[in-house]
């Protein structure tokens, strides 16, 4: 078998393409512009127009659910403050084996305004209400009482074991108007 040998043709070269054949067209810039400008710059308008109409959209919807939040927040009623009664301050050590700390705590109990026989029922029984408080207290480490979690743990206790004892109402709530561990 003969080798074969392939030979480039220039076409500039004189000779080097047959007559029958068309020259190749090359790179040519102005082909280049005009496929850009007939393809992409259709294309990037589009998307700038789509980022642009997006952008509105979202920032109207922004702006219309935080004034939905405005009306709904200052439509609703404030609820009317509780009445308090006064329980003392506490002193006491806790229930730590280690190292004992120290704790002091004022505590007010609030309830509803409108119940006439409950402030009566809680001077009457101001001294078994303290000793409740007292004991819920001085069976608490200072792990159990420190964080702020701990503390309103703390008050739906002396809440529940309060109102267990309560004829003519609830305590609604305990408001802590000092609370020092040490």
């Amino acid at each position: 078998m003969g080798e074969q040998q392939d030979f480039a043709v220039n076409p500039e070269e004189p000779g080097g393409a047959p007559e029958g054949e068309p020259k190749s067209a090359g790179f040519s810039l102005g082909k280049l512009l005009e496929w850009l400008l007939s393809n992409l710059i259709p294309v990037i308008i589009a998307v700038v127009v789509s980022t642009i109409i997006a952008f509105i959209l979202v920032r109207t919807s922004v702006t219309k659910k935080s004034e939905e939040v405005y009306k709904t927040q200052t439509l609703t009623q404030k609820p009317n403050p509780m009445a308090t009664f006064p329980l003392g301050e506490f002193r006491m050590n806790t229930a730590d084996i280690d190292e004992p700390h120290f704790i002091r705590v004022t505590i007010e109990l609030a309830y509803d305004d409108n119940d006439k026989k409950l402030p009566t029922e809680l001077a009457q029984r101001s001294v078994q209400l303290r000793d409740i408080v007292f004991r819920l207290l001085n069976s608490k480490t200072k792990d159990q009482i420190d964080e702020s979690v701990e503390k309103e743990r703390l008050k739906e206790e002396i809440i529940k074991a309060i109102n267990n004892v309560l004829q003519n109402g609830e305590v609604k709530d305990v408001y802590y108007t000092d609370f020092v561990i040490s």
